[in-house]
């Protein structure tokens, strides 16, 4: 059936998925490839990360083909593509807020600040800012 992207997210939140999902990024690779940095930085066995494979196999997120003696597994391009439309999803929902406190250009052009009213009153370094967007270029 088709997952959705939280499912997606559920899925590699944990560590050892997260490791693979990197790994995987940056090409194919082997089970035993795989298992080696995984059992040397998360301590844990082949098993489970045999395990963790499966799950993301059958989540459909990873694809394994045989190749002689070993298991070639690669990232599912859907994987990245359910991350982009997350990321569109609440980039959209920031918009639609005028909220523009993330600085995916690096330029730092940050104007102004809104102070929540209840925290104006009390002291004004500690504060919940938000910046908002003046539509510039």
């Amino acid at each position: 059936g088709h997952i959705r992207e939280m499912d997606i997210l559920y899925l590699v939140v944990h560590p050892v998925r997260w490791r693979i999902v990197e790994i995987l990024a940056s090409g194919e690779h082997t089970a035993g490839q795989l298992a080696a940095d995984i059992t040397h930085h998360h301590g844990i066995g082949r098993e489970a990360v045999s395990k963790h494979l499966t799950t993301l196999r059958e989540a459909g997120l990873v694809s394994a083909r045989p190749d002689e003696n070993a298991r070639i597994y690669r990232l599912n391009p859907r994987l990245i593509g359910a991350f982009a439309a997350i990321v569109e999803h609440l980039l959209a929902l920031r918009e639609a807020a005028a909220i523009d406190d993330i600085d995916l250009d690096g330029s730092e052009r940050d104007i102004g600040y809104e102070r929540d009213p209840e925290w104006r009153e009390r002291d004004p370094d500690d504060c919940w800012c938000i910046r908002k967007t003046l539509g510039l270029t």
